[in-house]
């Protein structure tokens, strides 16, 4: 337990030579900023712009893992070609966890930032109808939804480079937003982009008393714990057993 205190310790400390802190500040901002300043004299509903602002983080969220685990990746190539996380086998598994951690801890902190900044925006508006406890269950989605991503990019980070984990990004993007209609029916449960906005999509209908389940939901959910939960162990395998190498060498 204490050498993956000092892990974590290690990997906050580097946060002071990169940019991933301030853009999980700087972005949450300047899209509260943009969302609210037009929000203010758009004329749709409330349902309508809470909606649209929530749809815009979920397809944002895989672009921005894709970018901050890239981010790491490169640090730790430019530091000695990983040579601080490949000592041992016991090392390199305190290290991905570690690691995932404060993916994990970034992700929290911008998306309650991102979540509770336009809830206090929005009330002030005086135009909010959804309760706290809504917003709440939004943050809870958001990061549990994509975990699983935080994985993903990681193996594609470290194992090949960061073109290839932000292209992907881009492209869960667009994939979560497509799944959002009628193409997705049947489909997004097997689509880890598109967990969170479906979950989401399905808590704004409970709270606006709509009549309607998403009859793959409980698919959905299965899904993605069982999924989170595997890919988390293969990884952990996965990167005891790396040697540092990446595809593009």
């Amino acid at each position: 337990m204490s050498q993956f205190k000092n892990l974590l310790k290690a990997d906050i400390i580097k946060l002071k030579s990169t940019q991933m802190l301030w853009i999980h500040l700087y972005i949450p901002i300047l899209g509260l900023i943009a969302f609210l300043s037009y929000y203010s004299y758009a004329p749709y509903s409330s349902y309508s712009k809470v909606s649209a602002y929530l749809e815009v983080l979920c397809m944002v969220f895989p672009i921005l893992i894709g970018i901050i685990t890239s981010m790491v990746s490169d640090q730790e190539y430019m530091a000695g070609g990983f040579q601080n996380i490949l000592i041992s086998s016991e090392t390199k598994s305190l290290s991905f966890i570690s690691k995932y951690t404060l993916f994990l801890l970034l992700g929290i902190l911008s998306t309650i930032l991102s979540v509770a900044g336009f809830y206090l925006g929005f009330s002030l508006m005086g135009k909010n109808n959804f309760p706290v406890n809504m917003y709440l269950a939004v943050v809870g989605i958001l990061i549990g939804g994509n975990m699983f991503e935080y994985v993903l990019h990681f193996f594609l980070s470290f194992r090949f480079s960061k073109g290839i984990s932000i292209g992907v990004g881009i492209v869960e993007s667009l994939i979560s937003a497509l799944f959002l209609t009628g193409m997705g029916d049947g489909r997004w449960p097997f689509a880890p982009c598109a967990w969170s906005m479906r979950f989401i999509g399905s808590l704004l209908a409970r709270y606006q008393n709509v009549n309607f389940v998403d009859p793959d939901l409980h698919l959905g959910i299965n899904i993605c714990i069982f999924g989170t939960v595997l890919s988390f162990l293969i990884m952990l395998i996965w990167f005891t057993k790396w040697e540092g190498k990446k595809a593009e060498e």
